[in-house]
């Protein structure tokens, strides 16, 4: 995978490039500047600029969009699976809702924490023993959610994670690995270049410059 040239690089091959324009310039879930912490804890990694899922999904429009492309890339690509897995965030409920009807398959939600992390428990639905499995995210800049995290928590539950499909990626190596282990069953209808630095090696940080402040404060901002 070669780091985009671009910010923003459209990258699914059926989603109109008019669309994308029009969910970038009314929700506008995209910032390149700032010193943001994410997840918002003392363990949050630090990013320069963020992409934020909430803006986007607050149009029923916007989501039946991404959903339906996402659903054309299932039945394109012969995705196989039971069921959808996706974290209980509020901004990404409506999207794993939305493209669960068209696969006409059930969704399980785990839990999210307010500083963007995970918790430890299946807050919704459930996960059959042997289930192939659907991870489904809005945002994954670091491929953490779709690329470890949620195939763990399905896999301690006794269902297997056979595909992955988010509305924007980023461009780390856990994203690149994923879309090698993955293939063409990893979908994004975009992705995005945002650096993310450990905060011990964060080229932001420094007496001269301001903290890092917490990701919600630019996604609260965009709410409509």
């Amino acid at each position: 995978m070669q780091t985009p040239t671009v910010p923003i690089r459209l990258v699914s091959p059926t989603f109109k490039p008019e669309l994308l324009r029009e969910i970038l310039d009314v929700s506008r879930p995209f910032t390149a500047e700032g010193h943001f912490l994410y997840p918002a804890d003392k363990e949050g990694n630090h990013t320069r600029g963020f992409f934020a899922i909430e803006p986007v999904t607050a149009h029923a429009a916007f989501v039946d969009a991404i959903a339906d492309d996402m659903a054309a890339w299932a039945l394109r690509e012969g995705i196989d699976v039971d069921m959808v897995f996706a974290p209980a965030q509020p901004a990404v409920r409506p999207l794993a809702d939305a493209v669960a009807r068209r696969l006409r398959r059930s969704v399980a939600y785990w839990e999210y924490l307010p500083s963007g992390r995970f918790g430890d428990a299946l807050v919704e639905g459930w996960v059959p023993g042997g289930s192939k499995v659907l991870a489904l995210n809005g945002v994954s800049l670091q491929g953490r959610c779709v690329g470890l995290r949620l195939p763990q928590f399905v896999e301690r539950l006794g269902g297997d994670v056979t595909s992955a499909a988010v509305f924007t990626k980023g461009t780390t190596d856990l994203v690149r690995q994923t879309e090698e282990r993955l293939g063409p069953h990893f979908y994004s209808t975009l992705q995005v270049d945002v650096p993310v630095y450990p905060a011990a090696a964060c080229p932001m940080c420094g007496a001269t410059n301001p903290l890092p402040v917490s990701w919600k404060e630019f996604a609260d901002g965009l709410r409509p």
